[in-house]
């Protein structure tokens, strides 16, 4: 099977998800890590539709073996919940570190406090998956879409907070690529992921 095969195998089966499918993920061990560190924080235990942390730890379970994407890391919650399943690796970047970040231990996530366009857009472009979540004023991610665009990115990213402002709608309608609105499932503010396999 091609890579782009896969990918439309895997878009196909993030646009079958369920709100009822995510709502029913048992998040207990999440709960247990909290307490003992402080993260992941409590937004991350809300129900698909309001927050998209089930969503993502769904997703996380569609690969195997694969390096997943996190970009925008604040206080660790989205790159904890693409953590789910141990079987991937993820790296999470975001230029300002965050006390709560440097607790949280997980052999198969790794953290980055810098600019991935200027450090490792090698290994971005080759990434299955990936999620942008990071200053929500378009500009930023124009360019992080645009770097992808001429790298020859071919993998999905998952944008959150496409509502949240007259900028990131903007960015959102601005998007030639097939993109589909999975908000239903994710974020309340707006969740879309884009495939750019075609």
């Amino acid at each position: 099977m091609s890579d782009n095969l896969k990918k439309e195998n895997v878009i196909d089966k993030i646009l079958s998800i369920t709100k009822e499918e995510l709502d029913s993920i048992d998040l207990s061990s999440y709960q247990e890590m909290s307490s003992l560190l402080g993260v992941p924080v409590n937004w991350f235990f809300g129900n698909a539709g309001e927050e998209h942390y089930r969503l993502l730890i769904k997703i996380s379970t569609l690969f195997n073996g694969a390096t997943l994407f996190d970009i925008g890391t604040y206080q660790g919650s989205s790159a904890i919940a693409l953590s789910h399943n141990d079987k991937n690796f993820v790296m999470s970047y975001d230029v300002k570190e965050d006390p709560l970040v440097s607790k949280i231990k997980k052999p198969n996530l790794n953290f980055q406090f810098n600019d991935v366009l200027s450090t490792n857009m090698e290994a971005l472009k080759h990434a299955p998956f990936v999620m942008l979540d990071t200053l929500h004023d378009g500009s930023y991610e124009n360019r992080f879409y645009f770097m992808l665009k001429q790298n020859g990115f071919k993998g999905i990213l998952l944008l959150d907070d496409i509502y949240l402002n007259d900028a990131m709608r903007n960015f959102w309608d601005g998007i030639s690529e097939t993109k589909h609105d999975i908000s239903h499932i994710g974020h309340h503010s707006g969740t879309g992921i884009v495939d750019f396999s075609k």
